[in-house]
């Protein structure tokens, strides 16, 4: 079990980044695919994506996401399931209210915010973590115009928006033409 020391506060309309975390992993326990950390991450970075360009707010904002040597991650997600390795994550994050209460599961409830974690398993399910890791490291993308060597830097919401209103553009433009 995976424990969040610290309080988790969900903001209304809003899910932690626990909350979206523990979403992904029971979309793949119930499809039954390994989730790697290095692919949550990510998934969590396009979730955020697509909220800020079809929900026009983030999906959780209790984290930012930051540009590493390997992509854009959401550091307390990364930190929280590290000991994992590259094995699958098989127990989701826990959390404490204060220290006297007992730890609960921070749970995604927002139907909106649902169907985007939803739509990015969908999207990116059976997409490897490398081929994630590459995807993100294209020109052009936010990872690509933040990340320096040697330093772990903030990815704006509005350059993660900014891209994924065009990426949702393309999308549209593809479903309609298949």
């Amino acid at each position: 079990m995976s424990l969040h020391l610290y309080k988790q506060h969900s903001i209304k309309g809003m899910g932690t980044a626990s909350s979206v975390a523990n979403e992904f992993i029971s979309l793949a326990k119930q499809h039954n695919v390994g989730l790697t950390n290095m692919k949550l991450v990510k998934l969590m970075y396009i979730a955020q994506g697509l909220s800020l360009s079809l929900l026009e707010r983030p999906i959780f904002k209790d984290d930012t996401i930051e540009a590493w040597k390997y992509g854009p991650v959401v550091p307390s997600i990364y930190h929280e399931f590290k000991h994992f390795k590259s094995d699958p994550i098989t127990s989701k994050s826990m959390a404490l209210e204060n220290e006297w209460d007992s730890p609960y599961e921070p749970t995604l409830t927002d139907e909106e915010d649902k169907k985007i974690v939803r739509l990015t398993w969908k999207l990116y399910r059976d997409t490897s973590s490398q081929e994630l890791v590459t995807s993100t490291h294209r020109p052009g993308t936010p990872w690509s115009l933040t990340y320096r060597y040697g330093e772990n830097r903030v990815i704006g919401n509005r350059l993660i928006k900014k891209y994924y209103d065009e990426f949702v553009v393309n999308l549209r433009k593809y479903l309609r033409s298949a």
